[in-house]
C-alpha cells in the first residue's frame, strides 16, 4: 500500500508538471490568444497560481498565488495517486 502510494506521489508530480507546461503551450499558440494586443500569462488547472502581465515594456509585472498552487497540487495528487491505488487494488483481488 505504501509502495503504491508512493509511485502514485511520483506519477502525480509528472503528471502536474504536465498539465502546467501545457497551459503555457496553449497561452503561448492558441489562436484566441493572438486575438488581443495585451500580452498576458497565466499558469496552473484548474486554478491559477502564477500571473505575468505587461504594463509597460519591458518589465513584465508578476506574482505567485501560492493558495492556488497547493490546491493544485492536492487536487492533482488526489486524483493521480487515488486512481493509481484503486487500479492497483483490482488487479490484486
Amino acid at each position: 500500500m505504501i509502495k503504491s502510494i508512493i509511485y502514485g506521489t511520483g506519477l502525480s508530480i509528472l503528471v502536474f508538471f504536465s498539465t502546467s507546461f501545457l497551459t503555457v503551450l496553449f497561452q503561448i499558440n492558441s489562436p484566441l490568444h493572438r486575438l488581443t494586443d495585451a500580452y498576458e500569462l497565466n499558469i496552473g488547472f484548474p486554478f491559477n497560481y502564477y500571473y505575468e502581465f505587461m504594463v509597460e515594456y519591458p518589465v513584465p509585472n508578476s506574482g505567485w498565488r501560492l493558495n492556488n498552487l497547493f490546491w493544485d497540487c492536492f487536487i492533482t495528487w488526489i486524483v493521480v495517486t487515488g486512481t493509481f491505488v484503486l487500479q492497483k487494488k483490482r488487479k490484486t483481488f
